[in-house]
């Protein structure tokens, strides 16, 4: 058959790089390939890879593409990569239909080389993407992307396959955010960091007044007993650092229910001041925007347990608020909520949809 003549073919091919020795770089200098991929990488054409016999999954997909194609079959190819903190992990595969089934032809990622059978693209899909996350709670983003231009850097080639068509996978999953019906929303969202980058002081003063109390009273032994007015802007981002990790004082709060005034005359008198808007976190084109997700803790208090985003997948309406206490100073804080961090400090108006 044709697929088992072509991984033949690509059998003859190790993955990696060579230096201008012929050498695989992967192989001699380890150090260089962590360090420098990002400098020496260029795609290879099918012809460059059947000469040096070696190349990354990125080479190897365009020489199964041409194989593939010359004999006039129909493929199509993929690119899935994790938006994990700075870096870009990423993964090419190709595609064929034969006999109403589908079919992932992959030779490069060894664990699965080979020619895996699925009834659906969407199986298939959501099968290497089970694998390539291997269950962590990262923004994950497959993209269906046409034949690159050869030769381009390894920056060039991220860039022209994020152009790419963005493959739908997941179920919708909303959280909310209540917001000040005077609150000026035009750019979105904006983080403490944010407020403070910017110098938007007056608004960071609003925003943490909240913070104050909890920073002299427990939060951490640093600020334990200072005069919460004594407290700097700088004070405050460094014990929300302390307390909630790097992303701390980037985060911005949301909830897995709608809040509703029933549950008591605060939450009414709260809610009429307040516009209601919602995210869904499992947006594969709105991860994109996303550094990191803290799932917070159990009855949002850190000496209970942390929990991961399958208590939001499961918990019920009822479960959710069976915690509410409006005697509470702080009505929200029985409440469960997540924190999204975004890249660049702020969550642009056009990933919320506003709630009636």
């Amino acid at each position: 058959m044709l697929e088992n003549k072509i991984m033949e073919t690509m059998n003859s091919i190790e993955y990696g790089f060579l230096d201008q020795d012929n050498n695989n770089i992967i192989k001699t200098n380890p150090k260089k390939w962590d360090e420098e991929f990002y400098d020496f990488y260029y795609l290879l054409s099918p012809n460059e890879l059947l000469e040096k016999k070696c190349g990354v999954c990125w080479d190897q997909v365009e020489l199964e593409r041409f194989l593939f194609e010359r004999e006039n079959k129909n493929v199509r190819t993929f690119f899935i990569c994790t938006y994990e903190n700075d870096g870009l992990p990423s993964h090419t595969f190709l595609t064929y239909e034969k006999n109403g089934k589908v079919y992932w032809f992959e030779h490069s990622w060894g664990e699965y080389s080979g020619i895996h059978e699925y009834n659906t693209l969407k199986e298939l899909l959501l099968d290497v993407k089970q694998k390539f996350v291997q269950n962590k709670n990262v923004p994950t983003i497959v993209y269906e992307y046409e034949k690159p231009p050869f030769h381009i850097s390894c920056d060039e080639y991220y860039k022209f396959a994020e152009k790419g068509k963005i493959i739908r996978l997941n179920e919708p999953l909303y959280f909310y955010h209540l917001v000040n019906k005077d609150a000026d929303t035009n750019k979105g969202l904006l983080s403490l960091q944010y407020m403070y980058d910017h110098k938007l002081y007056k608004l960071f003063d609003q925003s943490v007044i909240k913070y104050k109390e909890r920073i002299v009273n427990g939060w951490n032994k640093k600020y334990l007993n200072r005069d919460k007015n004594s407290l700097t802007r700088e004070d405050i981002l460094d014990a929300l650092t302390l307390f909630r990790g790097p992303f701390g004082t980037n985060y911005i709060y949301f909830f897995k229910y709608l809040p509703y005034k029933e549950l008591g005359p605060k939450m009414e008198q709260v809610l009429k001041a307040k516009d209601i808007y919602r995210i869904d976190i499992n947006n594969e084109e709105i991860q994109k925007y996303f550094l990191d997700i803290d799932y917070g803790y159990e009855q949002s208090h850190s000496d209970h347990k942390r929990l991961n985003k399958i208590f939001y997948e499961t918990v019920t309406e009822e479960n959710y608020f069976s915690n509410y206490n409006e005697s509470d100073d702080m009505i929200f804080k029985s409440l469960n909520h997540i924190g999204i961090a975004f890249k660049d400090g702020y969550c642009p108006i056009t990933l919320l949809e506003k709630v009636s």
